[in-house]
């Protein structure tokens, strides 16, 4: 019963990611892309305190790298809020992208 759920739980923050990811890049208007990338940053951190909490307390390298991945998503966001160009805006995609990647890989893979 509960690897069931955790099947769902893992096809379910799959598809959310995925779908996240492509609508990050596609996505033309510019407060879509804000909305999009918004979402996907603070998801980046969802990942990772899901992440972190999964592991056990004496799990302490694990953890900090859970809440390094994290911590991606919170950097993006800082570049984007500090950032006015294009090309930062880039940049704080990017890293949001590698938050919510590298989240998902420690989550499922780790």
């Amino acid at each position: 019963m509960a690897l069931g759920l955790l099947l769902v739980l893992f096809m379910v923050m799959s598809i959310i990611s995925v779908m996240g990811l492509v609508l990050l890049f596609l996505v033309k208007g510019k407060k879509g892309q804000k909305v999009v990338f918004y979402c996907m940053a603070v998801w980046g951190m969802v990942i990772a305190w899901m992440t972190a909490s999964s592991y056990p307390t004496n799990f302490i390298k694990e953890q900090m790298l859970s809440w390094g991945f994290g911590a991606l998503a919170v950097v993006a966001l800082l570049v984007q809020i500090c950032g006015k160009s294009e090309k930062s805006f880039l940049t704080a995609k990017l890293l949001a992208a590698a938050s919510v990647v590298l989240g998902m890989v420690a989550l499922f893979v780790i």
